[in-house]
C-alpha cells in the first residue's frame, strides 16, 4: 500500500527534475505565438508518466487519497496537453495549475484534528457545560446539549482525546468522491480499444513543409504521430532550420524526400494490414477465450499492438505482458501505444 510520505517525496523529485529543467540554460526554446519559450523535454515527459505509474495501480492509504485525487486532475491536463498539436511547447497554464494543486496536497500531511479538552474549556475557557456539548456535537435524546454528559466527564475528570466531528465529516466525503474515482476507474480499464472510433488524423503536409513553415520539431512529432528525434534527424539530413537552428546537412534532398516518402508508405500499408486482419484475429480470441500475448513476436511494442487490434482492453494488456515485460509494461507505456495505434488506422481508412 502507497503512503502520503511515499507519494509526496515522488511529487517533490518531479518538482526538483521541474526546477531543473526551468534552469537549465541549455534547454533549447522554440518559437510558439511570436515568442521563444522553453519546451517540455522527454525526460521531464517521461518523469511525469513514471510518477503517475506509481499512484494509479497499488492501493494507496486513506491520508494519500486528496494527493492522489489532485494527481488524477493533473495528469488529465497532461494528456490533453500531449495530444494539442497548437499547445504551448512549455506547457499549458491548467497543466501548470494543476500542478501547483498537487504540490499544495504534498506539503501538508493531513493530520486529524482533535478537541480541546474538557476540563479545560471548562476552568481555563470559562466555557458553560453548554457549550462544551456544542463544541463536541453532543446532544440528548431530545436533540438539545447533553450537559449532564459535559458534567459527569467534569465531575470524575476522566477525558479522552477526541477527535473534531467536522474533521471526521471532511475524511468521510473524501471517502466517497475516493470510491467514485475508484468505480470509474474500474470501469475504465474494462472497456476494450475500438479501433474504428474516430481518431486524430495524421497531417497532410510532408515534414520538409512543415520545417520549411517554422512549425516546431515537437508539434510535427505530433501532428506526424512520429517520435521528435525522428524530425530532428529528417532536419539534420535536408539542411533546413529547426526550433531556430540550423543543422548541417547529412544527405541530398531527393535522397531525404525518398526516405520519407518510404517510410510513410510504410507505415499506412502496416495500418491497412492490420484493419483487414481484426475481424480474423477477433475470432480467435473469442475462440480461444482469453487475449493471446503473442510472446513469438518478441517485440514489446508490437505485442501491445496486436493484442490491442484484437480487442484487448489496457488493462488486459498490461496483465497479460507484465510478466515478460516487467520494466516495459506500464499503463501510460499502453495507452501511448495504443493511441498511436488509433490515429494510424483512422488514416489508413480515409
Amino acid at each position: 500500500m502507497k503512503t502520503w510520505d511515499e507519494i509526496a517525496s515522488e511529487v517533490n523529485r518531479v518538482e526538483a527534475l521541474c526546477k531543473a529543467w526551468e534552469d537549465d540554460d541549455q534547454t533549447p526554446l522554440v518559437e510558439y505565438e511570436g515568442r521563444n519559450v522553453r519546451a517540455v523535454s522527454q525526460q521531464l515527459d517521461r518523469a511525469w508518466s513514471e510518477l503517475y505509474d506509481g499512484v494509479c495501480g497499488p492501493e494507496v492509504e486513506p491520508e494519500a487519497y486528496e494527493l492522489v485525487m489532485a494527481l488524477d486532475a493533473w495528469i488529465d491536463c497532461v494528456d490533453r496537453f500531449r495530444d494539442d498539436t497548437r499547445a504551448n511547447p512549455g506547457g499549458t497554464d491548467a497543466m501548470w495549475k494543476a500542478w501547483t494543486e498537487v504540490l499544495a496536497f504534498a506539503k501538508r500531511k493531513p493530520v486529524a484534528q482533535m478537541l480541546e479538552g474538557i476540563c479545560y474549556l471548562s476552568r481555563v475557557q470559562k466555557c458553560s457545560p453548554s457549550q462544551i456539548a456544542k463544541i463536541y456535537e453532543w446532544k440528548d435524546e431530545f436533540g438539545q446539549p447533553d450537559t449532564r454528559r459535559v458534567l459527569a466527564v467534569i465531575e470524575s475528570g476522566n477525558e479522552e482525546p477526541v477527535v473534531s466531528p467536522h474533521w471526521q465529516r471532511q475524511r468521510e466525503r473524501i471517502a466517497e468522491k475516493w470510491e467514485a474515482r475508484e468505480s470509474r476507474v474500474r470501469q475504465t480499464v474494462a472497456e476494450p480499444i475500438k479501433v474504428d472510433k474516430a481518431a486524430p488524423k495524421i497531417a497532410p503536409e510532408s515534414i520538409e513543409t512543415l520545417l520549411e513553415q517554422n512549425v516546431s520539431s515537437r508539434q510535427i512529432a505530433r501532428m506526424k504521430n512520429i517520435d521528435q528525434q525522428t524530425v530532428l534527424d529528417y532536419a539534420r539530413e535536408l539542411g533546413l532550420p529547426v526550433d531556430g537552428q540550423q543543422p548541417p546537412p547529412a544527405m541530398t534532398p531527393e535522397q531525404h524526400l525518398s526516405r520519407v516518402r518510404e517510410t510513410e508508405n510504410q507505415r499506412l500499408a502496416e495500418a491497412k494490414a492490420y484493419t483487414n486482419a481484426q475481424a480474423e484475429k477477433q475470432r480467435q480470441i473469442e475462440k480461444n477465450g482469453g487475449p493471446n500475448t503473442y510472446t513469438e513476436i518478441g517485440n514489446y511494442k508490437e505485442q501491445v499492438r496486436q493484442m490491442a487490434l484484437d480487442g484487448c482492453s489496457k488493462q488486459q494488456i498490461v496483465q497479460g505482458l507484465q510478466a515478460q515485460h516487467p520494466e516495459k509494461c506500464k499503463p501510460s507505456s499502453v495507452a501511448q501505444i495504443m493511441a498511436a495505434l488509433e490515429r494510424e488506422v483512422a488514416a489508413s481508412q480515409e
